[in-house]
């Protein structure tokens, strides 16, 4: 058996890897974000324009699939009434 294999298992990071890791991360995110600065496209599904102020004027929202609440609701993990409950910024 090669040890390729092994090279995606889980094991313990190194300072090394953790830093190789960041770096790697780092330079992906700085080319993803240049080329997404380069698209010049409105975004479709907003049919309301910026005011001078920077709010949004609110229009009419988008038409969605009629068991679309239904099926939110039931993958949210936990629900209060007709919200979801989320943490905040946990992931950070």
């Amino acid at each position: 058996m090669s040890n390729e294999s092994n090279d995606f298992t889980y094991h313990k990071v190194s300072e090394k890897e953790r830093e190789q890791i960041k770096k790697d991360s780092k330079r992906l995110l700085d080319e993803f974000s240049s080329k997404l600065e380069r698209i010049k496209t409105k975004e479709g599904h907003f049919s309301s324009s910026v005011s001078e102020s920077g709010l949004r004027d609110e229009a009419k929202g988008w038409e969605t699939d009629a068991d679309f609440r239904d099926v939110t609701f039931c993958n949210a993990p936990i629900t209060d009434d007709d919200s979801i409950v989320a943490e905040k910024g946990g992931w950070k």
